[in-house]
């Protein structure tokens, strides 16, 4: 009997042994992947984080700073899987915020603002008072009244002109503007703390994306725009949104 006992604590003792190992491999490959990633190694980032995931699949922070490396090298779709991943796995509201940011910015860069704009706006469920993340929902907001703004131009062209080839010439005319829609950046990548590094924000939006969208709206519209555009312009967010 006391024979049984022993063997079983000694099982015991061994499983315990390897979870604990398993777990400092885990946080060291995860760190050693925030160095990459600190010096824009993004392809070195990547390959410890999926070796990180080898050793823990069902941890939310290497699927979330995987996301922002692939996000960096511009595999917007690959990132986004990450990201979807890493959301199932967040058990924190900071961690939900900041994973739901960064697949609305991915959606803005794969041009698909209103989905954009769903994810900004589930993130500030969780962290309503992040003016990174409202300021790309407006921006989000805006570019998706650009887009029927251009598709009822389109369809109105198209029915004075009667039909022809040469009408879908163009679609994809204002792509670089589109690509630059992207707000914000992505927040930052997490370490052994899970704490973000940095604010989240990669300062204010370029001027010429500032003025792209201006440009696209007028009259009372373009004013909220640049309220919005204005980091100065408000502290808190205003709390009767009419879509919340």
């Amino acid at each position: 009997m006391n024979t049984k006992i022993l063997f079983s604590a000694l099982i015991l003792v061994f499983m315990s042994s390897g979870f604990v190992s398993g777990q400092e491999n885990y946080r060291t490959l995860v760190f050693e992947g925030n160095q990459k990633f600190k010096g824009n190694d993004f392809d070195g980032a990547s390959s410890k984080y999926m070796e990180a995931i080898k050793s823990n699949e069902n941890d939310f922070t290497a699927h979330y700073n995987l996301g922002n490396a692939l996000y960096k090298k511009q595999k917007y779709q690959e990132a986004q899987e990450e990201y979807s991943k890493a959301e199932k796995f967040s058990q924190t509201l900071p961690d939900k915020a900041a994973v739901l940011h960064n697949l609305g910015n991915t959606m803005m860069q794969m041009s698909e603002p209103a989905k954009a704009a769903e994810y900004y706006k589930q993130s500030l469920k969780q962290d309503p008072y992040n003016e990174a993340t409202r300021k790309n929902y407006e921006i989000a907001k805006l570019k998706v009244k650009e887009q029927q703004r251009n598709n009822g131009n389109k369809d109105n062209n198209q029915g004075k002109s009667g039909g022809g080839e040469d009408q879908n010439k163009g679609e994809k005319g204002d792509s670089k503007d589109q690509k630059k829609d992207q707000g914000n950046g992505p927040q930052q990548s997490k370490g052994k703390d899970n704490k973000p590094n940095g604010s989240g924000q990669e300062g204010k939006l370029p001027k010429d994306l500032q003025k792209a969208i201006l440009d696209s709206i007028d009259g009372r519209e373009k004013r909220t725009a640049r309220r919005i555009l204005n980091n100065k312009s408000y502290s808190k967010p205003e709390s009767n949104e009419k879509d919340w």
